[in-house]
């Protein structure tokens, strides 16, 4: 079977004109019956060998083969591939009515959600975790170069100081040594598409990096580089000491949950905070450049549809909220909460399905361009559902009901180019500004004037201390604007690859950057230098930029 699947990666390799999966299995076909082969060859046997073949240096890359041999385009169309990870069991101060307490779990986790049974399988090292999710990316025919990790697991605050650095150092050594695993592998097995069980040679060592300083430095240039990382906390938990050292760790973007704001049913559900926490907590994260995640629960205890409605307004009317990208998850009673014994004696009873969709539609239509709308619905698995909506196509029969109701989402990843036949070429730059947590923000984006795709986009933040006139707690953003995030949609392309058309590597980045500098010299004289809270795998992009390193920043002067 080697035999016959290094002939077909090689004779594709030099038949260009076979660009679509259809000739592709044509192609196959013909080639399996000179073999009288009875039985097709897996698609993740293609990858796997492709891989290999290309490492040996038998077999350039081709992204047209590439895109023929890959699964699931859609784990890379916008850009990166993101990589969640738990940690390990830890408890919370939170005492919130909803959130499970499984034994041997992070809270607020439960068993059997794809994420945490891959950390247990890895026994919550976070090495092997990474390992394992981009070994299955990569063998269901995903680029790894742009990794974008997601920490989750219990309140990231409240971890020991020595086991988070330990646990980023980890982050950034398993990107930087997997070339080498690569080449050390003797055999893997796939499971489904989200794990990969693989038997490493005995002679493999990792060469661990002696200080997370070196284990950052090691990851500029690796060949599968962490280009941002985001933490799940409390907004009680954030003070400007922990703001420094998340930004020492490398972390980009920090999810914070709001769950309502209304105080008096954060009360009721034990939250242990309302929103004057959560107000400082969004004020001092922008004013460090990080991209802020807010968490919102409807249908909490002592919640209506109305006041679900009337809280998501507030988020975006407020200018002290107004966070860039959103996860709404609906409540769901599971066991091992104290939400469970109120649910038994009927103290609280979750929307029927008809409601949470009819809501779910109208919070949509209040989501604005600038934000990202990531989950509309906590993947939990409908065995831990006591009560609530055990819809599994959720998101799918709310768009129904939105196109009934006339609701058009705006949000970003309703916009994203992905895989959509929209021509970069016809891109052109649109500007929102708005205020936020007593700064200036700036949205940029390249859009397809028809129809508002967005192929590109930039955050610039001017920060509250410049209006304010006092200091900046953090020394090197003093009398400096703020680029927080630059994304291009599309396919996501290796490194040093040229466009292929799909939005990535066309100048849209730097074309961004060049008018949020542009618009810092026009309308802000008192300004002095551009900051970038740039992920340590792209920090190189930024240096051809001319911007340098000055502590967790990348930094050029106006």
């Amino acid at each position: 079977m080697t035999n016959i699947t290094a002939r077909i990666l090689t004779e594709l390799s030099s038949h260009p004109e076979i660009t679509t999966k259809e000739q592709f299995h044509k192609f196959k076909n013909d080639i399996y019956a000179e073999y009288k082969l009875s039985q097709a060859i897996p698609g993740i046997v293609f990858l796997d060998r492709y891989n290999t073949l290309i490492h040996e240096g038998i077999l350039k890359y081709d992204p047209r083969v590439w895109k023929l041999l890959r699964k699931r385009a859609v784990r890379s169309l916008s850009g990166v591939s993101v990589i969640s990870i738990l940690t390990k069991p830890w408890g919370c101060p939170g005492k919130c009515v909803y959130c499970p307490s499984y034994e041997g779990l992070p809270k607020s986790y439960v068993p059997n959600e794809p994420a945490v049974m891959r950390a247990e399988l890895n026994e919550f090292d976070p090495i092997r975790q990474i390992w394992n999710r981009l070994r299955s990316l990569e063998i269901t025919g995903h680029r790894i170069e742009k990794c974008d990790i997601r920490i989750i697991g219990g309140t990231w605050s409240v971890y020991p100081l020595l086991y988070q650095e330990s646990y980023i150092r980890d982050i950034y050594d398993a990107h930087t040594t997997y070339s080498e695993l690569r080449k050390n592998l003797l055999k893997t097995e796939m499971s489904g598409e989200k794990f990969a069980s693989f038997e490493i040679s005995p002679d493999f060592q990792i060469q661990k990096s002696a200080t997370l300083e070196e284990a950052k430095k090691r990851n500029e240039t690796a060949e599968s580089r962490v280009i941002g990382i985001a933490v799940e906390t409390r907004p009680d938990e954030l003070h400007n000491l922990e703001i420094f050292r998340l930004r020492r760790y490398g972390v980009t973007r920090v999810e914070i949950g709001y769950q309502s704001t209304d105080d008096a049913i954060n009360t009721i559900s034990k939250r242990g905070h309302g929103n004057r926490e959560s107000i400082v907590a969004t004020k001092i994260l922008k004013d460090a450049g990080f991209k802020i995640v807010a968490h919102m629960m409807p249908n909490l205890l002592g919640s209506t549809p109305e006041k679900d409605i009337e809280s998501l307004r507030t988020v975006f009317e407020n200018p002290d909220f107004r966070p860039d990208e959103l996860k709404i998850y609906p409540m769901v009673v599971t066991p091992h909460t104290e939400l469970e014994g109120i649910w038994r004696g009927g103290g609280f009873t979750p929307y029927n399905d008809e409601i949470l969709v009819d809501l779910m539609a109208k919070l949509q239509g209040l989501i604005p361009e600038y934000v990202r709308l990531n989950r509309m619905y906590r993947d939990i698995p409908a065995s831990e559902i006591l009560a609530g909506s055990h819809l599994a196509n959720l998101r799918q029969v709310t768009d129904e009901r939105m196109k009934k109701l006339g609701i058009i989402r705006t949000d970003i990843s309703a916009r994203e180019i992905r895989d959509k036949v929209n021509k970069p070429e016809s891109a052109v730059l649109d500007v929102t500004e708005y205020t936020a947590s007593g700064g200036k923000e700036y949205f940029l984006q390249w859009i397809d004037p028809k129809d508002r795709t967005v192929f590109s986009l930039l955050r610039l933040r001017v920060p509250s201390p410049i209006f304010e006139k006092t200091e900046h707690p953090i020394g090197v953003l003093k009398n400096a604007a703020i680029i927080r995030e630059i994304h291009t949609f599309g396919d996501q392309l290796r490194i040093e690859e040229k466009s292929d058309g799909s939005g990535q590597h066309m100048g849209f980045g730097k074309r961004l950057i060049a008018r949020a500098e542009e618009i810092i010299r026009e309308n802000y004289p008192e300004i002095e230098k551009m900051a970038v809270i740039a992920g340590v795998g792209v920090r190189g992009y930024y240096e051809k930029l001319g911007y340098t390193l000055e502590g967790e920043y990348m930094v050029k002067k106006l």
